[in-house]
């Protein structure tokens, strides 16, 4: 501390061209390579270590598409008028059938090149629509039966509950020829593997979304469509907001600042504000670089780290100015006064150092979240606290010896007499008056028996709502929490998740039994039947299965072979494709099936965590059936993985931060008191943040799991601060408690406070992003600020009071002043 602060004393223009320097060539990355921001909903937020990403993969590898490269996606027919049904009729399906054709051959265009859709699709997978469509023209026939749910013709039947949703409303049964339906679907399977190809299928999709939203008057119907790059464009669009809302919070600090810095000159004012915002921002930049030149990408979630750092930076500067300022104001010798600098990092650095080390390791654990998109955020904002950190000393502190300089007081025996006075009350707290506020004062009153009575009373209050919102906290999320929620993708969402009550397919991929085995055929009969016969499934009828055809088949020819042998022939016989339920290949004479894509339906649920349950239920089935190497595909798996898993991941990560905090803050205070003070309040202001954020609205989801990680690093730095400058108090030997924790709040006091104005500023602005996303870390970051603020300026202060002031064991080190002088003179300078 001693050489860095005779350094940075004596050489601080030389310490702040060397930073200009270094951060030049370091941010020219922005210049020479664009800034792309990936933004994927449904793979950035899946767990890592879940199951849906294995069953993904194999899934993908049984269509010949990357794992980054499947997107499946819809688009609803439905009525004009929203309270009416579509009456099915050929002029109606025609007509639908034109729309699909649209799709298929969309084209637009992206970077002057002509990009259509059916280029970036793998197969038309509307069979069932197009087949019925057909039929309907030759319905009189009598080998044709289109009723509901269940059609046939020509000996085959096929499941028309994929395409045709909310059917006969209003009638007896819906069983029967189909005379209304809510909903026509249509399906698509894009292949985009790249992120040009994902760019140019967002291009088709976006385009289609916006021809949905004009609600064109020459057809028949109305049509919604979701997919998931329109949803990464809505989640982006949310971003940019975002950041276009980051520059009003931080002109909000600014002005903030500027009232704050009152007893300071103008040129004085403007440069120490430009060094308080200036060491956070270069640190946010530097990181940025640093990611992308070692080709690192770059999420939307990330576009909230400039507000992080801007808070933990101006929080660093204020507790240094603070500290400045009352080294200005002691009478001291011409020595000591040379000596200043390195009193105010000695004092200031090792609090620093807790809450940067505190909030790096908070950030450091949410690296291991299972989320990529978390995982890559978490990241970048501990990379940019480090770097934070390390340019307040190099950029704030400079600016500080440099520039600060008080406005000329109008009266030197007036200012004198007032310094002496406010020096015996609590050495002078610039620009804050003994005549209106002094924290002995403050003090006095909160260790008095009706001040400890009302904050014991405040915190029980505030503990008992926290256990009211804990317990009624729920686990879910949906993919509506990333986008916009005055977005029009909203409603379609809406209507998406409404057919999922009355359609909820899972695919089945699974070898085949060997038909010569009747053991070997009971057995995997027996897996299906439990499959199709789950809690709210429709039994066999509703199924799509390749080998239950194929066995009926066989029974139909009255062939006597018990192989899959007639398996070419059978597929050639079929009217519909079956290219996407089956792989097989020959081995001579024989015919070899390598895997089978069969769909179980099942009524759905409206709840996302009771649909996650269920799919996590029909796992553990396909456990007993090792022996066909089964495994299932949902398409929202990656989602229902979250949500099973969150509860898990959040007590993993809050053990881990917690131990790794409690460690840090044992190791900078060499004590057994304050550092098990610092680490109950942060558990303290944790509880309380989840139970408040349950009462604000939010739900135990992967966005959650992170603010509450990164919480844990923000409320260390209100109990870090109060209980580092006790512990200096203690070793001090100041006296009697009261004046102990008197000296402690005029240490940290006004700093704490001017450093959780700001950061409610800057945050105040996100409360107009309308993204779920934005919101919770709005709403948490304000939470915390709020409970930190209690916890630091009343609960802690009463909680030590009632510690007795034991001998102190430790002493801090002695400091052995520089021969040399700390602050250049100017001669010196020049």
């Amino acid at each position: 501390m001693n050489w860095i602060s005779y350094y940075l004393g004596n050489h601080p223009r030389r310490v702040l061209l060397t930073v200009f320097c270094v951060l030049i060539p370091l941010l020219s990355y922005f210049l020479i390579y664009p800034l792309e921001i990936e933004c994927d909903i449904r793979r950035g937020f899946a767990n890592k270590h879940g199951h849906a990403v294995e069953e993904l993969t194999k899934f993908s590898n049984f269509y010949n598409i990357s794992v980054g490269g499947l997107e499946i996606w819809g688009i609803l027919a439905r009525n004009k008028s929203t309270d009416k049904d579509l009456n099915i009729n050929l002029k109606l399906l025609n007509e639908i059938d034109e729309l699909h054709q649209y799709v298929w051959n969309y084209t637009t265009e992206y970077k002057g090149e002509t990009i259509r859709f059916k280029d970036l699709s793998s197969e038309d997978i509307n069979y069932v629509f197009n087949y019925y469509r057909r039929l309907l023209a030759i319905d009189w026939m009598p080998s044709v039966n289109l009723s509901y749910p269940l059609a046939s013709a020509f000996g085959h039947s096929f499941y028309l509950g994929s395409q045709f949703f909310g059917v006969n409303r209003g009638e007896e049964s819906k069983v029967g020829p189909i005379k209304t339906s809510q909903f026509v679907a249509l399906w698509y399977m894009s292949k985009a593997e790249t992120f040009e190809q994902k760019q140019k299928l967002q291009a088709v999709q976006l385009g289609i979304f916006k021809k949905s939203a004009e609600k064109p008057n020459d057809l028949l119907f109305d049509f919604e469509m979701f997919g998931d790059q329109v949803a990464n464009s809505e989640m982006l669009r949310g971003t940019l907001t975002t950041v276009k809302l980051f520059f009003i919070g931080g002109c909000l600090m600014v002005a903030f600042m500027a009232c704050t810095f009152t007893e300071l000159t103008v040129f004085s004012k403007i440069m120490l504000i430009i060094g308080a915002i200036g060491s956070p921002i270069a640190a946010t930049g530097a990181c940025f670089a640093i990611l992308g030149w070692v080709g690192h990408p770059f999420n939307s979630i990330m576009c909230i780290t400039p507000f992080l750092i801007l808070g933990i930076g101006v929080d660093d500067a204020f507790l240094l100015l603070n500290c400045w300022r009352r080294e200005e104001s002691k009478e001291k010798s011409a020595k000591e006064a040379q000596n200043q600098l390195a009193r105010v990092i000695r004092e200031i650095s090792p609090s620093m150092a807790i809450t940067s080390l505190t909030n790096t390791l908070a950030f450091g654990v949410g690296f291991l979240a299972p989320t990529p998109q978390m995982s890559s955020f978490c990241l970048g904002t501990a990379l940019a606290i480090v770097l934070d950190f390390l340019l307040e000393f190099l950029i704030f502190v400079p600016c500080m010896v440099l520039f600060y300089e008080k406005k000329q007081p109008k009266s030197e025996v007036k200012n004198e007499k007032r310094i002496e006075a406010e020096n015996k009350v609590d050495h002078q707290e610039a620009s804050i008056s003994t005549a209106t506020f002094n924290w002995r004062s403050f003090t006095g009153w909160l260790l008095s028996v009706p001040g400890r009575f009302l904050v014991i009373l405040l915190y029980l209050s505030i503990f008992t709502a926290t256990y009211l919102g804990v317990a009624r906290m729920e686990s879910t999320f949906d993919p509506s929490k990333t986008f916009p929620s005055d977005s029009k993708l909203v409603d379609s969402l809406a209507s998406f998740t409404s057919i999922q009550e009355e359609y909820s397919p899972i695919n089945f991929l699974s070898n085949v039994p060997d038909l010569q085995n009747d053991t070997d055929v009971a057995i995997f009969e027996e897996m299906i039947h439990r499959l199709e016969n789950r809690e709210g499934c429709y039994g066999n009828t509703a199924s799509h299965n390749i080998y239950r055809d194929y066995k009926e088949y066989l029974n139909y020819t009255k062939s006597d072979e018990k192989n899959y042998n007639q398996l070419e022939k059978f597929l050639k016989g079929r009217v519909m494709d079956d290219g996407g339920t089956i792989k097989w290949h020959k081995e001579g004479n024989d015919t070899v099936i390598d895997l089978i894509n069969f769909v179980v339906v099942c009524q759905g649920r409206s709840s996302w965590s009771e649909r996650a349950v269920n799919v996590e239920k029909t796992r553990q089935i396909l456990v007993d059936y090792p022996q066909y190497n089964i495994t299932l595909f949902d398409y929202d798996g990656t989602i229902y993985d979250l949500i099973i898993t969150v509860k898990g991941e959040l007590v993993k990560s809050l053990a881990i931060t917690f131990t790794c905090m409690t460690i840090a803050c044992f190791v900078i205070m060499p004590s057994f008191v304050a550092p098990t003070i610092a680490s109950v309040a942060t558990v303290s202001i944790s509880f309380c943040l989840i139970g408040f954020l349950s009462i604000w609205g939010q739900n135990l989801d992967p966005v959650t799991m992170i603010d509450v990680i990164m919480a844990i690093g923000f409320s260390v730095d209100y109990s870090a601060h109060v209980c580092y400058h006790y512990y200096c108090a203690r070793e001090h030997n100041l006296g009697s408690k009261q004046e102990v924790i008197t000296q402690v709040l005029q240490a940290v006091g006004r700093p704490v406070i001017e450093a959780s104005l700001t950061t409610l500023l800057c945050m105040a602005p996100l409360f107009v992003v309308p993204v779920y996303m934005i919101q919770s870390f709005a709403k948490t970051v304000t939470l915390v600020t709020t409970f930190g603020l209690l916890h630091g300026l009343f609960f802690l202060p009463v909680v030590l009071y009632f510690i007795p002031l034991n001998t102190p064991k430790h002493s801090l080190p002695t400091f052995t002043p520089s021969t040399q002088p700390l602050v250049a003179l100017e001669d010196d300078e020049k």
